[in-house]
């Protein structure tokens, strides 16, 4: 049997070492949270994020939101921003792209902005692209104008689409480019996303922006 002394020495050293573990757990969690989780280039890579060295300037070309109205020089400033481009009677791989997009955002605690530019103005009014963008994600953008604006805005991210007559006279579809289109806080084209595109992906290449 301990004698009082002994038990009260006992309990004075299972407290110092119950407070030594708070303070190492208490270490671990905050370098934890803190620790840097920007992606290297190299892991970047390997998720398809291509990510320049030093971003390139963009200017924004007289085009307008979902909402009808002018998008100015400093829209796309002051947060991340992805831009895709495609159309809203694409028959697969936008619709597949813009739901992996919503999925992906879901357990993002701070996300980017989504943009769907059109690349079918001539079908894609701002009224178009709200109705369409409200299917996948309320808080999805839309981008349209005309044509020769939005080809000013695709010529600077390096993003390529063209029309390809349909089987129906008259009838057309447009090919495009798969990436996603990646602005940083200043605006700057910071890089893109190479498709095919992943929920779990894409979440990884969010947190390490």
């Amino acid at each position: 049997m301990y004698s009082d002394s002994q038990k009260m020495g006992i309990r004075k050293t299972l407290g110092i070492l119950l407070g030594i573990i708070i303070v190492m757990l208490s270490l671990i969690f905050l370098n934890y949270v803190t620790r840097d989780v920007t992606l290297t280039p190299e892991q970047a890579a390997k998720l398809g994020y291509i990510r320049f060295e030093q971003p390139r300037n963009v200017t924004v070309p007289n085009l307008l939101t979902e909402q009808d109205a002018r998008i100015l020089p400093m829209h796309f400033q002051g947060q991340w921003d992805f831009l895709y481009f495609g159309f809203t009677s694409c028959p697969d791989i936008c619709p597949t792209t813009l739901a992996v997009l919503n999925q992906a955002l879901r357990s993002v605690e701070v996300p980017p902005r989504v943009h769907l530019v059109t690349v079918d103005p001539e079908q894609d009014t701002p009224a178009q692209l709200a109705r369409y963008l409200s299917g996948f994600n309320p808080d999805f953008l839309g981008v349209t104008g005309a044509h020769d604006q939005i080809t000013q805005l695709a010529t600077q991210l390096n993003v390529a689409f063209g029309k390809v007559p349909g089987a129906e006279p008259g009838s057309y579809t447009v090919d495009h480019t798969g990436s996603i289109i990646v602005l940083d806080e200043t605006g700057r084209y910071a890089g893109f996303i190479k498709a095919p595109h992943q929920p779990g992906q894409l979440q990884q290449i969010i947190v390490g922006l």
